[in-house]
């Protein structure tokens, strides 16, 4: 390998990233990137001809191997272009807790930057559509033991849903989009679930304030008098893992609840998702995706990155997306999400855009109570208890974060917590613990503050 070559790829790579997190880039050793919010692992290694090859993995989750979840990797494997789910110990024990990863090989010499651009799209699109695949099979797995008593027979769990209860949410992935189908619950649930959520006040302050005003037009034009309707089209803007998919699930809700929208799912999509390689199947890619939406509301993460120039096929997808709005308005809802900065600019960019999309609800970062609230609330729901010392060192251990663009918010609770569960399994290892000890999270347990968050798991490849 060449330094020419390898400072190159570092070039283009950081050029791409949200940030450089750490590392250096080499046969032994390996560079963090977060790209899109996503933890990026790049290697370069040779091949048995001596073909220097770039290795790029996205981390999905920690998982448990079920044979469930072995299936659906394996079939899942190769579908999507660019990626290919993998499960990987970063130690290579079987005795090691295992990570999911979405990973893709690049011929280093070769590498450009759109092959760089298509490859980084796809990755990371396809580990957050696992990431919410993964942990269905974790709560499928959670419900399972919980539905198991002592004796080893079954019986159903307190609070197990029966006949009459709201059905569950639905979760259809698909390519190019995931589908979530909602609970049919009432304008007052839904409130009552946003008012739920932690932090977000002034989020919960404005999505109120556009369903009071929504309402209020509907009455009025029921009565005959002149009605201001607000647009039903949002722009979300924010760092990743500060609830703006969430809160666009409960948007899609309300709207129903008020009668706004018949259906209220949410489909979710990206760039991957609604640009093809092709110059005229853009458009068609990105019909389809919108007809998913009908009746609810269509939900476009990293949207600015659709604005790539007059040669991107990034434009296609947005004039068509404009046409299939006007064709059917009053029909579905579209949100739009990502940086503050790049969100503005994308709105910006198109006469189209500025005159449907006319309020913009700014996410905020998390604060550190917030932030322990949420590793709390992840703690009870997957029955662990915190000693006061675990907390204290917690606390300490997040107020190291630095708060930068690209913050991972929940996403980054959601690392720790993998991380500090792990640890607490391996303090465990060969004793027969008590029901106690098995709940209860120690100091141990918690990490030393590293340089990077995020476990670094060595691809491995052969």
């Amino acid at each position: 390998m060449t330094n020419q070559l390898r400072d190159r790829l570092v070039s283009l790579l950081s050029e791409r990233a949200d940030r450089v997190a750490g590392g250096d880039l080499g046969e032994a050793s390996t560079l963090e990137l977060i790209v899109r919010g996503e933890s990026v692992s790049v290697r370069l290694f040779s091949r048995y001809n001596r073909t220097m090859v770039v290795a790029l993995d996205v981390y999905v989750d920690d998982v448990v191997e079920t044979p469930a979840l072995t299936h659906w990797v394996a079939t899942r494997s190769g579908v999507m272009p660019f990626a290919a789910l993998r499960i990987d110990r970063p130690s290579g024990q079987d005795t090691t807790p295992a990570v999911l990863l979405v990973s893709h090989v690049l011929v280093a010499q070769t590498a450009d930057g759109h092959q760089l651009d298509e490859v980084l799209d796809a990755l990371t699109y396809m580990a957050r559509r696992a990431r919410g695949r993964v942990e269905e099979f974790a709560a499928a797995l959670h419900a399972d033991r919980s539905l198991e008593p002592a004796d080893g027979t079954a019986e159903p769990a307190h609070g197990t849903a029966q006949a009459g209860d709201a059905a569950a949410p639905e979760i259809v992935f698909s390519d190019g989009f995931t589908r979530h189908t909602p609970s049919l619950r009432s304008r007052e649930s839904v409130l009552a679930a946003l008012g739920a959520l932690i932090g977000l006040a002034p989020v919960k302050a404005e999505i109120a304030s556009l369903v009071r005003s929504q309402e209020v037009a509907e009455l009025r034009h029921k009565r005959g008098l002149a009605a201001n309707t607000p647009s039903p089209h949002l722009v979300f803007v924010g760092n990743p893992g500060t609830g703006k998919t969430t809160v666009a699930r409960l948007v899609g809700e309300l709207y129903r609840s008020i009668g706004l929208l018949p259906q209220g799912h949410l489909v979710e999509t990206d760039r991957a998702g609604l640009v093809a390689g092709y110059l005229g199947q853009t458009a068609l890619k990105t019909r389809q995706v919108c007809e998913q939406a009908l009746g609810g509301v269509l939900f476009i993460d990293e949207a600015y990155s659709l604005d790539g120039g007059e040669r991107d096929y990034g434009s296609e997808a947005v004039d068509t997306l404009l046409t299939f709005m006007e064709n059917h308005r009053g029909e579905m809802a579209v949100v739009v999400a990502g940086y503050p900065t790049e969100m503005h600019r994308f709105v910006q960019s198109n006469p189209g855009l500025r005159s449907r999309f006319d309020l913009t609800i700014e996410f905020p970062d998390y604060s550190l109570a917030e932030l322990d609230a949420i590793f709390g609330g992840l703690a009870a729901q997957h029955d662990y208890d915190l000693t006061s010392e675990a907390r204290t060192q917690l606390l300490a251990y997040m107020s190291t974060w630095p708060r930068h663009r690209g913050f991972g918010n929940g996403r980054e609770v959601r690392k720790l917590f993998n991380e500090v569960t792990r640890r607490h399994a391996m303090l465990l290892a060969g004793q027969r613990p008590s029901t106690e000890r098995l709940r209860t999270i120690t100091p141990a347990a918690v990490p030393v503050p590293p340089a990077t968050h995020r476990p670094n798991p060595h691809p491995g490849y052969m």
